[in-house]
């Protein structure tokens, strides 16, 4: 397998020589209308990172196919084929796969038990190696949830048979394990490689065996994976930071965003001293958000006179998306946002991990109030209102 890989590369570097780039022709059967009109993209995915993501080209899928002719210009590379999703929240049912870009003819089958790759040197190494392994896996996997869906029809199954068929499917998947490393065991010294190497974490490999090939990959990705770790260390200590400080009992904590109008405002300027303040985290695609509107507004109708007032700050990252909810269900009070959804520093400041989100911050200017819903919520309004200090 490792002179496959090498002579792999040294077509690579003789062509390049020669001026000659080789093409990527792909060949799909979705085998349904239901996506045709989309677009489907070919994207260069990370090794590392999916920050370092790349889309390279888009086709259009008809009549249930859809096919890309790339040039490739370096070493093969491992591509997703995505669909964009519905919305901010939602996606399409084509789940998304991996191709490998090389030269050649592939045909790509979405099968019902995953994706088929047939054609190139590596694309059909990794459907014999990897794919015709999770095909076989999930076949096996699908008796056994069958067999525990017919048993739950003639009674409740116990915690423990429960448990026990969630057994016998994890074992299943287990198996993948050794085709994977073998796999990226040949491979490791190519960017193909590197990627199934980095496609899962270290805790996944044998004792010995990460650190072995951890030293053969790249050393530009080597350099890459320390960033990440320090980058993904720095998120989880500014996360159990905030977790800390916005605590009940904690000032609120400012930032700045933008109204619906698109002027610039701060949160502070809708927290007003001796009144109490419900800051509601919320999307327009999110449905439980959307559930809890009557509510809210019932308590705005109710305490509003009495102290209390709203503001929503939305994580969507549509404008439109945004005001049409807005108008759609006649909100009264003030409504901010970033438009940068999850990516933005917000919901990391407040260490809020899911919406709908409440707080609640009291006429000091401290948090009372963290996460509370329906009738909770409301004790708790009274009471801080009850408090006139």
């Amino acid at each position: 397998m490792k002179c496959i890989v090498m002579n792999i590369l040294m077509v690579c570097a003789c062509l390049s020589s020669c001026g000659h780039s080789p093409i990527f022709k792909l060949e799909a059967d979705v085998h349904t209308d239901e996506y045709d009109g989309l677009y489907i993209y070919l994207t260069h995915t990370g090794v590392v990172s999916r920050e370092d993501d790349l889309k390279v080209d888009s086709a259009l899928i008809r009549n249930g196919h859809f096919s890309f002719e790339y040039r490739v210009t370096g070493e093969p590379f491992v591509a997703t084929l995505a669909l964009p999703p519905k919305d901010d929240h939602f996606v399409y049912g084509l789940p998304d796969c991996y191709c490998i870009v090389e030269e050649g003819n592939v045909t790509l089958d979405y099968t019902p038990l995953g994706t088929q790759l047939k054609g190139g040197v590596l694309n059909q190494q990794y459907d014999n190696r990897i794919l015709a392994k999770t095909r076989e896996i999930k076949k096996r996997s699908n008796s056994i949830v069958a067999e525990r869906d017919s048993l739950g029809k003639l009674r409740t199954l116990s915690i423990e048979e429960m448990e026990a068929f969630n057994q016998r499917i994890g074992a299943l998947y287990k198996e993948l394990q050794p085709a994977h490393i073998c796999f990226v065991s040949d491979y490791i010294g190519t960017e193909v490689g590197a990627f199934f190497f980095f496609y899962y974490p270290e805790s996944y490999y044998p004792e010995g065996i990460y650190a072995k090939l951890l030293a053969s990959v790249d050393e530009e990705y080597r350099h890459k994976l320390e960033l990440k770790k320090e980058k993904e260390k720095e998120a989880a200590a500014h996360w159990n930071e905030s977790v800390k400080i916005t605590e009940v009992g904690y000032p609120y904590r400012d930032f700045t965003c933008m109204d619906i109008e698109g002027k610039e405002v701060n949160l502070s300027d809708y927290i007003h001293p001796g009144r109490v303040a419900l800051v509601d985290f919320w999307a327009s695609w999110c449905v439980p958000c959307v559930q809890e509107l009557p509510f809210l507004k019932s308590l705005y109708q109710t305490y509003h006179e009495e102290g209390l007032d709203i503001v929503s700050v939305s994580l969507d990252t549509k404008k439109s998306a945004w005001e049409a909810a807005v108008k759609k269900h006649q909100i009264p009070w003030p409504q901010i946002s970033d438009l940068k959804g999850w990516k933005g520093t917000i919901t990391k400041d407040y260490a809020i991990s899911a919406i709908p989100f409440i707080l609640v911050i009291d006429r000091k200017g401290k948090i009372a109030v963290r996460n509370l819903h329906d009738y909770k919520l409301e004790e708790a309004i009274k009471e801080i209102l009850s408090t006139k200090n």
